[in-house]
């Protein structure tokens, strides 16, 4: 134990500073909903300060050190709330490219200032030792630990007892509550932000002395924070600091060991983020969820241009670069690392533009790839083909383990888990000998010695035009991906992965996919970089590239493949022709800038229109008519395309045949769900039998949406069962469901909006066939594909917005959007529909023929629906049964004119006052409903005194209460 001790003080002392740079990171992301991953790129910039005021121009240390914390600190944090008020709204891939996009900067200007030799960071506090424990320890070492635990303790003091402090909590529930209380959400989080960049810069200066004054390395050290941050769950102060003390003590420990025990060798610097990936896999989900509303990203405009343009543009560029080599022939090496980086764009374009998938260990990939490809190709001595063939291959169960975070996390936490994973991968396995080894030359990657003809693939040239039919086929491939089924659906779980469960997709086998088929390209690019230069080193694969590469992808915001070919050329052409030494970085600066600015991007890119006004025109295509929402800021409401003749308010209801299967419909038995200790449902039973319409209605807040989403297995009951056609589905997710017959829409409108309407619908029906097959998630069989196409066009004609038919459903009004979705489910073989608040958005007309749609509907397929409706006409006209709701207890079940005298449903609307006062009402109505009707519109005493409106009292005679209810 003895000689275990410095190192315990040694890591106590470090993972006190990961502790505490972890409470201010948690901060600013629980007051913000922002993932700062640029929290390190801010402690460099402090440190750079420090050494700038300190070291080049002799400042006491103290002084330099309060003008660091207290000045320029929280300079950078109002700048960062700037930022982030940017960024409300965004994606999450947005928001973490942009605060990426700060590394880049922060790490670029540190090489500008040291572009040679990067000096070492002096240490500033005392260095002289006394003894304790039989140990001796630092002054500095005690100093560090000692305020890092004081500075946590008293943040941690300041969030429980402080007003500004118990705000910064409440602002992170309810922004607009906290500004109903007279406190400002902005101002609040705007102190947040300032305390953790002070707390980022206190971390940076504790952890930078004798680490070299880089900022990736800088950066790289306050990474460490993450992990403690991950055994907090992002959430928790004191377990926070508590976890940057084991990451601590533990790196230190194993330090110990590195030097005699081979294995660990790699393991102490990568430690944080070893427990940062295996904290995010294990951790439930309910613990990583936000605790922040999410708000609705802006909707970009999606434009691709006709085939016809592409094609012959495709041709040319294809044809011009089939004359680099005569051209060019000085700079073929770069013109062939480029052509290589439009494999590995294109890969991760799959993930990160195509699929909404984020990842920050894409160079991982294709380091497997290079190393595997020498082992198999030198090591083992299989022929050329064979082994690229292999090393594609080999890195399919790769994407597959990390694809294991994607499964269970999103946005945030899955790029925190493939940043460590990235890291890790770096630092512990390239220096093994399955990889490249201690050698600073690397392996050997050799180029296929073949020769057709004239063409020796093994000279530059030869190997140069091989690339360029390699890049035209992984060109093909991925446009054929995009085009087809798996194209398809990939877009959808980018916009929304909710709405393709329910519609029928295991999006967990599809995230599997698309990460396998990312990793085997950019595997496969791996390789042909070590075959360019015929050695292959882990330089060549850093782990901090791999953020760059990710910037530029979304940074680029035109389509496939050019976004590939354009970032291709900003990476690799122009540093091969612009020779000077700072090339490179000034590059990474405008990369990291565009990041940090791209607040505006999107994933499907933006086009100008008078562009694609050109591009139409050049390639035949008709002019479609644009749409804006009435709150959009591209236009006013009058742009709206008009509901044409044939919409629903006007045309005559036909429903296409719909072959669906029979069965008892759907049957709720006891049905509990708990919220933590919240009960939201207490119990209910009903049934929405087949060929019926059953309605579920309650006040707001009843627990309707609850229920639906028990019922299609968004929500895990506590108790009871759910019972589809006789078969118990308690424990099968919405996928499952959803192919056995189950679909439903949603209470706010879950719809793919880069997709155009026709998409949309058809996904309704396409993703049951998709299910989860990967095969079938691939591609789909022509006798499949026209079914698709005719079940989408019959629910479009159905629901009477064939005009919108080709229209981008992302920037439609909302009245159109519930249309859209109403058609996405009648195109689907779903025999039992769960319909939240469908006639949203219609007006009495459309709410009118929506109504006799569904009743048609029913008549002539035989399928059941379960609506929840606040439109009491509406519920009337169309169900068969009513249940009701009140504070997640049924409180009735029967039919709407029982519903209508029922003094348990009026107390729950009115109140127990206005059912007392309007009891003789009641009466009264039931014996002369005409003279009651008449008389209802003359207030009472009682009536004035109650909170509720006047308005409600039509319902204890049947009268409608859905103005009073909205």
């Amino acid at each position: 134990m003895h000689q275990l001790l410095p190192f315990i003080v040694i890591g106590l002392a470090t993972g006190a500073v990961y502790g505490m740079a972890g409470v201010g990171l948690v901060l600013t992301y629980k007051t913000s909903g922002i993932f700062n991953f640029g929290y390190g790129a801010i402690a460099a910039l402090d440190v750079y300060l420090f050494y700038f005021l300190h070291t080049d121009h002799g400042l006491a240390w103290p002084l330099t050190a309060l003008v660091c914390v207290f000045v320029f600190a929280p300079l950078l944090g109002l700048g960062l709330e700037l930022i982030a008020r940017l960024l409300d709204g965004a994606s999450d891939t947005i928001k973490v490219v942009s605060t990426v996009g700060l590394i880049l900067i922060v790490a670029a200007l540190g090489q500008l200032w040291h572009p040679q030799t990067t000096p070492s960071f002096p240490h500033f506090l005392p260095q002289s030792t006394v003894h304790m424990l039989g140990v001796n320890v630092t002054w500095e070492q005690i100093i560090v630990f000692v305020f890092s635990l004081v500075a946590s303790a008293l943040l941690y003091w300041f969030f429980l007892a402080v007003r500004l402090g118990v705000v910064m909590r409440g602002v992170v529930d309810n922004p607009e509550l906290v500004a109903v209380c007279g406190d400002d959400p902005v101002r609040v989080r705007r102190w947040a932000w300032v305390i953790g960049a002070m707390f980022a810069s206190i971390a940076g200066l504790m952890l930078a002395p004798a680490l070299s004054l880089d900022g990736v390395t800088l950066t790289t050290a306050v990474f460490a924070s993450f992990g403690a941050a991950a055994i907090g769950y992002f959430s928790n102060l004191p377990l926070t600091f508590a976890g940057g003390l084991l990451v601590g003590i533990g790196g230190a420990l194993f330090e110990k060991y590195a030097a005699t025990v081979s294995w660990v060798g790699g393991l102490p610097p990568s430690l944080p983020f070893i427990v940062l990936f295996i904290v995010l896999v294990v951790t439930p989900r309910t613990r990583l969820a936000s605790r922040r509303p999410t708000s609705v990203a802006p909707v970009r405009r999606s434009y691709q241009a006709p085939t016809r343009v592409r094609l012959v543009t495709g041709a040319v560029v294809v044809a011009l670069l089939a004359l680099v080599p005569s051209l060019q022939a000085d700079h073929l090496i770069v013109w062939s690392a480029a052509l290589i980086y439009v494999i590995l764009f294109l890969s991760l374009g799959l993930l990160v533009r195509q699929s909404g998938q984020i990842s920050l260990c894409h160079l991982g990939f294709a380091a497997v790839g290079a190393a595997a490809f020498s082992h198999l190709a030198v090591g083992v001595g299989l022929p050329w083909l064979v082994a690229v063939i292999l090393a594609t291959l080999i890195a399919v169960p790769v994407g597959a383990l990390v694809a294991i975070p994607a499964v269970r996390l999103s946005g945030v936490f899955l790029a925190l888990a493939t940043l460590g994973l990235g890291i890790v991968l770096e630092q512990v396995f390239y220096p093994r000998h399955f990889m490249f080894g201690t050698s600073s030359i690397g392996i050997a990657n050799p180029r296929p010695m073949v020769r057709i003809g004239n063409w020796d693939l093994a000279s530059d040239s030869g190997f140069y035009y091989l690339l360029l039919i390699i890049v035209v086929l992984c060109v093909l491939t991925v446009a054929a991906i995009s085009r087809g089924r798996l194209g398809r659906l990939l877009g959808a779980m980018a916009d929304s992965p909710l709405a393709l469960e329910t519609q029928g997709t295991t999006s967990t086998v599809l995230k599997v996919l698309v990460f396998c088929i990312a990793a085997a390209m950019a595997s496969l690019a791996g390789a042909l970089t070590g075959m360019l230069y015929q050695y292959s080193v882990g330089t060549y694969f850093r782990s901090f590239d791999s953020l760059t590469l990710v910037a530029l992808v979304v940074i680029v915001t035109i389509g496939e493949p050019w976004y590939a070919v354009l970032a291709a050329i900003g990476f690799n052409v122009i540093p091969g022709y612009i020779t000077s030494s700072d090339t490179s970085t000034y590059l990474a600066l405008l990369f990291g800038i565009g990041a940090a600015l791209s607040a505006h991007g999107t994933r499907g890119g933006t086009t100008p229109r008078a562009l694609r006004r050109v591009l139409d025109r050049l390639g035949g295509r008709r002019p479609v008519q644009p749409v804006t929402t009435p709150t959009s800021p591209s236009g006013p409401s009058d742009d709206v395309v008009p509901m044409p003749a044939g919409s629903p308010a006007t045309a005559s209801v036909d429903v296409p045949a719909q072959p669906a299967r029979t069965g008892s419909g759907l049957v709720v038995q006891d049905l509990t769900v708990r919220f933590g200790g919240v009960r939201a449902v207490a119990g209910i039973s009903l049934e929405a039998p087949a060929g019926a319409i059953t309605g579920l209605v309650g006040p707001n807040g009843a627990g309707k949406t609850t229920t639906f989403n028990a019922c299609s297995g968004l929500n895990r009951p506590s108790d009871g069962r759910i019972l589809l056609h006789g078969a118990d589905v308690t424990a099968r997710g919405p996928a499952q469901r959803a192919r056995r017959g189950l679909g439903r829409t949603f209470q706010r409108i879950e719809l793919f909006d880069s997709l155009t309407v026709r998409q949309n619908v058809a996904l309704g029906h396409e993703a049951a066939l998709a299910g989860r097959n990967p095969a079938s998630q691939l591609i789909g069989t022509p006798a499949q594909s026209r079914a698709v196409a005719a079940a989408a066009a019959d629910a479009i004609a159905l629901t009477g917005i064939e005009h919108l038919a080709d229209q981008q459903v992302g920037l439609l009004p909302i009245g159109q959007r519930r249309l859209v979705e109403l058609a996405r489910v009648l195109a689907g073989r779903f025999d039992l529909l769960l319909l939240d608040e469908p006639s949203s958005g219609l007006d009495a007309r459309e709410t009118e023929q929506f109504g006799r749609v569904l009743l048609e509907v029913v008549r002539q397929r035989g399928c059941g629906i379960l609506l929840v409706e606040h439109d009491m006409t509406l519920v009337r006209d169309i169900c068969d049964r009513v249940y009701v709701l009140d504070f997640g207890a049924l409180i009735f079940a029967g039919t709407t004119e029982e519903m209508t005298r029922s003094d348990e449903v009026r107390a729950a609307y009115l109140g127990d006052v206005a059912v007392t006062a309007n009891a003789a009402a009641a009466d009264a109505a039931a014996a002369d409903p005409v003279t009651a009707t008449a008389t209802a519109d003359q207030p009472t005493t009682d009536q004035s005194t109650t909170d509720q409106p006047a308005a409600f009292v039509p319902v204890t005679v049947g009268q409608d209460t859905a103005a009073a209810e909205r």
